[in-house]
């Protein structure tokens, strides 16, 4: 009995150490160089013996280069027997390790068989999330003007340049062609820089041809606002260029504002002939939208409330492009926001009296546009599939419904001529139908074929 366990123990022994030797790293790029001996000299079924245990334990013996040219040599010896099944496979296993992977036309190694089935699996990202980070400019457009001096003679200066700055997460996934969809969360602080003047009324000591400015109000407001943008993006892709794809885009989004302060307030007076010189507010900030409401105010019992409305809806288009780096993307970005909607909360316009009396300032009616340029990293998944106009099913059912519709018109003709000519079409049809679903599973036609079939029925139909 121990006999016998130590010749079983010997045997597994020995198996183990003879199957771990034939996975030798070295030993199968041997193989794999064997394999393209044997394919060069037509012996297909060879190829898949000296290469499978390899390809299996890719982990422990080869690099991702080697899988790469080892399923690529297993796809052709696959193609070039016509097994279309397994070389499809084969070719799947190959997207694993290179999802990007194209069968390039003008490369002498590559046969046709390959190119064609290349052409019929997407390389496009199944769906993509992405980070980026980026600077903004605010530009505020006055809808209505309203003011604490004359009217009739606004000096507001709303053109100063600040810079905000924004932060943004996101969700790509294509659609349908070079379409994609992208949701965002975008988060970002949009200021603007104010400032307005007060004038004395003309008199005889100052007469209308010198009128003299003595009031000056400035202010940086800052905005913090959490975005959901909802875009579609067009993206081009160059046949010369393939590491870079510039896109445009088109959206929506809600903008919910957080908060909003009047940061840096102050009012300085000139001195004049009767005094003057006096400096309000200094290095002032002043909360006018948000949850820090709650404290202000208190003092006097008087009731903060925002002069903001907390809710907007943007439209937004943009360019940018993305630069692959691998499997993923550097992208840069360029985008126009454009608020539609008032910013002003009109019930509120003139609550806050620290601003009306002491700062003399009253808000204008107006709405935002924002610039921003970003710069961020691109994180693509890919899932191997078939296009839908190479799916053999696909093209199946409709050539069936359309030699379904044709014998019904057929049958229906009382034309003697056009019965003949139908019923001839619809055997030659049948009669080619293996024929062109076998060149839909290897790439040398697609579903284009029933669009030119149900011209060419028309065309009899209209003669």
């Amino acid at each position: 009995m121990l006999h016998h366990l130590f010749k079983v123990s010997a045997l597994l022994l020995i198996t183990q150490f003879v199957f771990a030797q034939s996975l030798d790293p070295t030993i199968c790029i041997d193989r794999l160089e064997e394999a393209k001996r044997s394919y060069r000299a037509g012996l297909l079924s060879e190829v898949k013996d000296k290469i499978e245990d390899c390809l299996s334990e890719n982990p422990r013996v080869f690099s991702r280069e080697k899988m790469i040219e080892g399923y690529k040599l297993l796809t052709e010896s696959f193609l070039f027997g016509n097994d279309i099944a397994e070389g499809s496979i084969a070719y799947e296993n190959l997207l694993r390790f290179n999802p990007l992977f194209e069968a390039d036309s003008t490369n002498p190694d590559n046969s046709y068989d390959l190119i064609y089935l290349s052409r019929t699996y997407r390389t496009k990202p199944l769906i993509s999330v992405y980070a980026n980070l980026g600077t903004n400019y605010t530009m505020v457009q006055v809808l209505q003007n309203y003011n604490s001096d004359n009217n009739n003679r606004p000096a507001q200066n709303y053109k100063q340049i600040t810079l905000g700055y924004n932060t943004a997460l996101g969700v790509e996934i294509p659609v349908w062609r070079d379409f994609t969809v992208a949701v965002e969360g975008n988060f970002s602080m949009r200021s603007y820089l104010f400032s307005d003047t007060m004038f004395l009324s003309s008199n005889l000591l100052n007469p209308r041809q010198a009128e003299y400015q003595y009031s000056l109000l400035k202010f940086n407001e800052r905005q913090f606002y959490i975005d959901i943008p909802v875009m579609v993006r067009y993206e081009y892709y160059m046949k010369k260029y393939k590491k870079i794809i510039p896109y445009a885009y088109a959206g929506v989004a809600p903008n919910f504002l957080l908060s909003s302060s009047l940061v840096n307030i102050n009012r300085s007076t000139s001195r004049e002939t009767l005094g003057g010189g006096a400096v309000v507010g200094g290095e002032v900030s002043i909360p006018i939208a948000g949850s820090s409401l709650t404290a202000y105010g208190e003092d006097n019992g008087v009731e903060a409330m925002s002069l903001r409305n907390y809710v907007n809806v943007s439209g937004i288009i943009g360019i940018g492009s993305k630069f692959r780096i691998g499997r993923d993307f550097l992208v840069v970005e360029a985008r126009y926001n454009r608020m539609l909607l008032n910013s002003v909360n009109l019930d509120n316009r003139y609550s806050n009296r620290e601003l009306v009396y002491q700062f003399g300032h009253v808000d204008n009616d107006f709405r935002i546009d924002n610039f921003s340029l970003s710069v961020g990293f691109e994180k693509s998944f890919y899932k191997p599939r078939k296009k839908a106009k190479y799916n053999p099913n696909l093209v199946d059912n409709r050539l069936s419904q359309l030699l379904k519709r044709e014998k019904n018109n057929a049958k229906r003709t009382t034309d003697a001529e056009l019965k003949r000519e139908l019923n001839s079409f619809i055997r030659d049809l049948e009669r080619d139908k293996p024929g062109i679903l076998e060149d839909v599973r290897r790439g040398r036609a697609s579903s284009n074929v029933i669009r030119e079939a149900a011209k060419e029925a028309d065309k009899i139909k209209g003669r």
